[in-house]
């Protein structure tokens, strides 16, 4: 499901072209979704609860701030799968309120995860999160894939907002 949304959009695929590349019978698709949302949604959700599972994994990267381990490890995960990321970044918004409550809610645990260091505000936190995603947004609408190399730009968005690094955003504090 993600990876046709990623090529065509979510207004576009149909359960028909769903149930052949998943290679079921229409009954079996029916048999666990009421709808095409439905579908899109639990998609949508289980591949953003691992996204956020590799999150939480520790791994042998060298030490770096908090940040900008979470960030790093985001833009890559993106990286390694721009159709999903385009089905899930861009794509969600167009699905409906449904699933714009979904995103809301995952949303939330992402900025939990990868801001709850930086501020106790889940506003803040939130607020960050729409940061990143926005200019991911602005990449995947642009065709370009190099997620990795917008990481010094929101380091230096995040760290010099919070006065977390070394990095400065060219604000006066």
């Amino acid at each position: 499901m993600a990876v046709l949304v990623g090529v065509h959009g979510y207004g576009a695929v149909s359960v028909a072209q769903v149930i052949e590349a998943a290679g079921v019978s229409r009954k079996t698709y029916y048999e666990h979704f009421s709808d095409k949302l439905e579908c899109f949604l639990e998609s949508y959700e289980s591949t953003t609860s691992r996204l956020i599972d590799v999150l939480r994994r520790p791994d042998g990267e060298a030490p770096t701030s908090r940040t900008e381990h979470q960030l790093r490890k985001y833009l890559a995960a993106l990286a390694a799968n721009p159709l999903v990321a385009r089905a899930f970044i861009v794509e969600v918004m167009g699905a409906g309120e449904r699933a714009l409550l979904v995103r809301e809610r995952v949303n939330r645990r992402f900025a939990d995860l990868v801001f709850a260091h930086v501020s106790p505000d889940a506003q803040v936190r939130k607020a960050f999160i729409g940061g990143v995603n926005d200019v991911v947004t602005g990449e995947l609408l642009a065709g370009r894939k190099r997620f990795g190399a917008l990481l010094p730009a929101l380091l230096r968005f995040v760290e010099g907002a919070t006065g977390e690094g070394p990095r400065s955003v060219g604000l006066e504090r």
